[in-house]
């Protein structure tokens, strides 16, 4: 008990400090994930009803799949800045029992989001201040836990196009179809489960707001509110390594010649 409380008390004052800049050499992770995506526009939706950010208006009629990727860069423990691009399709309709099942509208919506985010850890997986929790009897263990739990917002570009399904225009309608543009403010949340020391698996859902009323390639005379969509992933992540000037290790000159 003497002999581990002494190393402890050394290794303390040795290695707190280094401990303490771990998260500097984990600072770049690569993101790779598949999950859906839910397009909210005039068409389909519960009738007589109304939410924040239309949750209830999911469906499984209206999920279609995702792909997602991204790189993420560590501020500090707390907070980091990510970039992505996201792929997905949603199909869109006013089925039996949606607002407008009279009208029998359809449309399949492709898009294409690149998007920055802000990113804040509400529980940061490195834990830079343990003291003496940083030792156990076998010695020095890991300075980070086995969950990362993060808030998110930003700002994107989208890409769409629809294929609108009309079976007979309405006189005050607008339709346009074809491969269009828009931003898009990005909110949501996710969480990380820690593998190992270089690999993560995590899960992100976010909403995103439009700028845009023809996501669904149609926009009705009645419609009060721009076009959004959901997209969620399931993600495999890999720290990649850093060097201490913050650049992956493999495009560190400094650590080339080092190696070599």
């Amino acid at each position: 008990m003497v002999k581990w409380l002494f190393s402890a008390i050394i290794a303390l004052f040795l290695f707190i400090p280094l401990s303490a800049q771990q998260w500097k050499l984990k600072r770049i992770e690569a993101i790779l994930g598949v999950g859906t995506t839910n397009v909210y526009s005039d068409l389909g939706g519960a009738p007589n009803a109304t939410s924040l950010l239309f949750i209830k208006d999911i469906t499984f009629r209206t999920t279609r799949p995702s792909i997602y990727g991204g790189l993420r860069y560590r501020i500090d423990p707390r907070t980091s800045v990510k970039t992505s691009l996201a792929y997905g399709y949603s199909k869109t309709e006013d089925y039996d029992g949606s607002r407008n099942e009279l009208r029998g509208f359809s449309s399949l919506t492709q898009l294409v989001e690149f998007s920055g985010q802000y990113e804040y850890y509400l529980l940061p997986e490195f834990h830079v201040a343990r003291s003496a929790a940083m030792f156990n009897r076998r010695g020095m263990i890991n300075d980070y836990s086995s969950l990362g739990i993060y808030v998110f917002a930003g700002f994107g570009a989208t890409m769409y196009w629809p294929e609108l399904t009309v079976d007979e225009p309405r006189e005050g309608d607008e339709y346009k179809d074809g491969l269009s543009f828009t931003g898009a403010i990005p909110v949501g949340a996710g969480f990380k489960i820690i593998i190992s020391d270089k690999w993560m698996m995590g899960y992100e859902i976010g909403y995103r707001q439009s700028f845009t009323d023809f996501m669904d390639g149609f926009k009705s005379p009645w419609s009060k509110r721009w076009d959004g969509y959901w997209i969620s992933s399931i993600n495999l992540i890999y720290r990649i390594p850093t060097s201490r000037r913050g650049l992956p290790i493999f495009l560190d000159p400094t650590w080339r010649r080092a190696k070599f």
